[in-house]
């Protein structure tokens, strides 16, 4: 009873829920380009990205000649929109946006196997008084949207594009 209960759980083996990625069992992702005027951006997506993938387990992470696939990944914009304002017209909280191209080629064959355009999240960050506070704080949003992002990808990577 309780082996028949448990087989309609939903859950999955690592690996199997994507067809396209029987045999493969590792992933490169190397440096993430950076078209935006965000500053350091493509370390903080390249690191999100590579944990997401370490912390699943459902793809080892690698370095590119012993890759599988390799995930590469662009951002392509990094824009801040003011969406409050105090009773002094000055803003009180942003909106950080971000937009990534990314696609997944097998490393032997270069075939795409999985690519999006234009890939967005976006995140709030409040302003402060002191402005390294400001940029602390748009800094933890920008993290934020890339840990988003990365777990986004990897869960449509591994469920089946």
């Amino acid at each position: 009873m309780i082996v028949l209960a448990a087989s309609g759980c939903g859950y999955h083996l690592a690996g199997r829920d994507n067809p396209l990625l029987t045999g493969i069992n590792t992933i490169a992702i190397p440096y993430f380009k950076n078209d935006s005027f965000e500053a350091g951006a493509e370390a903080i997506f390249t690191r999100s990205f590579s944990d997401e993938f370490i912390q699943s387990k459902r793809l080892q992470v690698v370095n590119i000649d012993a890759a599988d696939v390799i995930l590469r990944g662009t951002i392509k914009n990094v824009r801040e929109e003011i969406i409050s304002y105090n009773k002094n017209d000055k803003a009180m909280e942003y909106r950080i946006h971000v937009s990534l191209d990314l696609a997944l080629e097998k490393r032997d064959t270069g075939e795409i196997l999985w690519k999006r355009k234009r890939f967005r999240h976006s995140e709030e960050y409040q302003v402060a008084t002191d402005i390294m506070v400001t940029e602390s704080d748009k800094r933890v949003a920008l993290e934020k949207v890339a840990k988003d992002l990365a777990k986004r990808v990897e869960e449509s990577i591994i469920q089946g594009f």
